[in-house]
């Protein structure tokens, strides 16, 4: 096919979401349809843009219930219809709503039905105030005298069903005239990390693809992933983003999920809620992509301005957290007194929470800055974590040697994320 070939897509707005998934498989081909949302000008008309259906070589019409019964859709069909060559031109897209019952008789009741009660509603005002009603009256006459004609081109027509794009755009591909052989899914593995438990294999990955691609592609470039990967793996978790910047606020817009069948039931790790899948792997599409990105956009910030926040608040915890470590080893030793160590931990502890609750007020980062933002908030977590242990309404909460070995075990990771958040500030210079 030409991409100067125009093509309209003709749709109810109750199916804007397929209509849109639509439009951008198409342009990713190469075509730029022609739509309302984006074609209609100000103070433009939009019975005018809609008599330009006549004027396209193709017309995608995504037809259901709530197109069947729409004043708008029906309108563009008796434009469409008015060409000598319309079944050639149209490719329609069947929703499984759609009754095609006696011919879609259905669909002819429902237009009189409109019909009686606007002329209920002429009889009982002025002829010269309701002419706008009577055009509509005639309008409706006209869908009542094509509506069941068109439901039957559309039955004796093959079209493709609304369920069948969700497994695979081929056949809408081809209709259209879009070459087939070569269609993959562009798409790069940013991370994939071993997140092994105990005997169970698992892997973790970060995809980045971009989400236009039709659901189907998209989930076939999921199984393509995890089928490389699941002969030595149990598990397998992959989230897609969008954009780089996606991946530090784990702002994916599609994960999906493998679980081996050999794999023991006690094993398997905690359940996901789907809403779609593709043969043995579950799906979950994120329907608040847009929206969540649009208020991490808001929260953002570039790497000074969060290098900026950072380091005054690393400036004033590490000290405190190293003067605490240096104590509790002086307790340890028999250096100093229980209530000594205490009274120092005691006195700080509503300062560090002050602090990791400041943390916690960053704004979200750029991908380069990931990896420091990590290790910054473990690093605040393991502190906070310190003081928790000796903090006075946590007395009794843990015994005595408990309450030693967490101490030192959060000791050690302190200095091993200190470490690791130097290396990645000076990566940030």
């Amino acid at each position: 096919m030409s991409n100067d070939n125009k093509i309209f897509i003709s749709y109810s707005h109750k199916n804007m979401d397929l209509a849109n998934e639509i439009d951008n498989a198409i342009y990713k081909k190469g075509i730029r349809a022609t739509r309302d949302i984006r074609d209609v000008k100000c103070s433009q008309s939009f019975k005018e843009f809609m008599k330009s259906i006549g004027k396209h070589d193709i017309v995608l019409m995504l037809i259901s219930d709530h197109y069947l019964k729409s004043q708008a859709c029906m309108f563009e069909v008796i434009e469409a219809m008015k060409e000598s060559d319309y079944k050639e031109r149209i490719i329609p897209i069947v929703s499984e709503d759609v009754c095609f019952n006696l011919k879609g008789i259905i669909y002819l009741e429902y237009w009189e039905e409109k019909r009686k009660l606007i002329e209920n509603t002429i009889k009982e005002h002025r002829p010269e105030a309701i002419k706008p009603l009577e055009e509509e009256r005639d309008e409706i006459i006209l869908i009542e005298n094509n509506i069941m004609k068109f439901i039957a081109t559309i039955r004796d027509l093959k079209y493709i069903s609304f369920k069948e794009l969700n497994n695979q755009y081929t056949s809408l591909y081809e209709a259209i005239g879009i070459e087939t052989a070569n269609i993959s899914t562009d798409y790069g593995v940013v991370t994939e990390k071993d997140v092994s438990f105990g005997f169970v294999r698992r892997c973790f990955i970060n995809v980045l693809m971009d989400n236009a691609y039709p659901k189907c592609e998209i989930k076939e470039a999921l199984k393509e992933i995890i089928f490389s990967l699941r002969q030595n793996n149990d598990v397998i978790w992959i989230f897609a983003y969008n954009k780089l910047d996606d991946i530090p606020k784990t702002n994916w817009f599609c994960r999906g999920y493998w679980v081996s069948p050999n794999l023991d039931q006690r094993w398997h790790p905690g359940k996901m809620e789907p809403n779609d899948q593709i043969e043995d792997i579950q799906i979950i599409w994120n329907d608040e992509y847009e929206s969540r990105r649009e208020i991490y956009k808001s929260h953002s910030g570039t790497k000074r301005e969060l290098l900026e926040f950072a380091d005054p608040l690393l400036k004033q915890v590490v000290p405190i957290a190293k003067t605490a470590i240096e104590k509790f080893n002086q307790f340890q030793n028999g250096n100093i007194s229980d209530d000594e160590f205490l009274e120092y931990m005691q006195k700080n502890r509503q300062i560090v929470r002050e602090l990791y609750s400041k943390s916690g007020e960053r704004m979200f980062a750029t991908y380069e800055c990931e990896d420091f933002v990590q290790k910054f908030d473990n690093l605040f977590a393991i502190v906070d974590n310190m003081f928790l242990y000796y903090s006075k309404e946590h007395m009794n909460t843990w015994p005595t040697e408990s309450k030693r070995v967490m101490m030192k075990g959060e000791i050690d990771r302190f200095y091993k994320e200190l470490e690791k958040l130097h290396y990645e500030r000076d990566k940030l210079k």
